[in-house]
């Protein structure tokens, strides 16, 4: 049964439910690449582990756990990485995922058949057609900035138009 791949062993074939379960343990493995990401964040702080009863504080013991949270890190990412695009080439294979040309042939121009089958609604052809969101945000942004000053000015303001004295030093008015 074996084929022309270059080794003895046959070509090995997944039911759905093999499948599924795979994912179930990629699912896992990424709850375990969240959690040393939080253990390498918590080694960059003068907390405590929560898993660890000894009481070594020291930047020796820090750069210890932030070593090997991130190399744990770096090794469920890869293996999840590997892992999710082995799931992808089986949904192509069996014609349930059209294959994806533009990432993995680099052509990001548009042109050829890949150009023709994009999303309409895709993310970022929708923001690279108007970008009259983030000119409104800043305007709202400058205004709202705008409103706080004119309030702090108006609370250090006294009735009489005079800036208040505070600590021996005059507050600088903003117009």
């Amino acid at each position: 049964m074996a084929e022309g791949n270059g080794s003895d062993k046959p070509i090995q074939s997944f039911t759905s439910s093999d499948r599924i379960r795979q994912l179930n343990e990629i699912d896992k493995d990424v709850a375990k690449l969240i959690h040393s990401a939080g253990l390498a964040i918590q080694a960059l702080t003068n907390a405590r582990p929560s898993d660890s009863l000894s009481a070594d504080n020291s930047l020796e013991s820090h750069k210890a756990r932030f070593k090997e949270a991130t190399s744990q890190y770096f090794a469920l990412l890869s293996s999840i990485d590997v892992r999710l695009r082995r799931q992808v080439y089986a949904l192509e294979e069996a014609s349930i995922l059209g294959p994806d040309t533009t990432s993995r042939s680099g052509d990001l121009s548009g042109t050829g058949a890949a150009a023709g089958a994009s999303n309409p609604l895709d993310v970022s052809w929708l923001n690279s057609r108007k970008d009259t969101v983030g000119k409104e945000k800043e305007a709202e942004l400058w205004a709202a900035a705008r409103h706080f000053v004119q309030n702090a000015n108006q609370a250090q303001t006294g009735k009489d138009g005079r800036v208040k004295v505070e600590g021996g030093q005059e507050s600088m008015e903003v117009d």
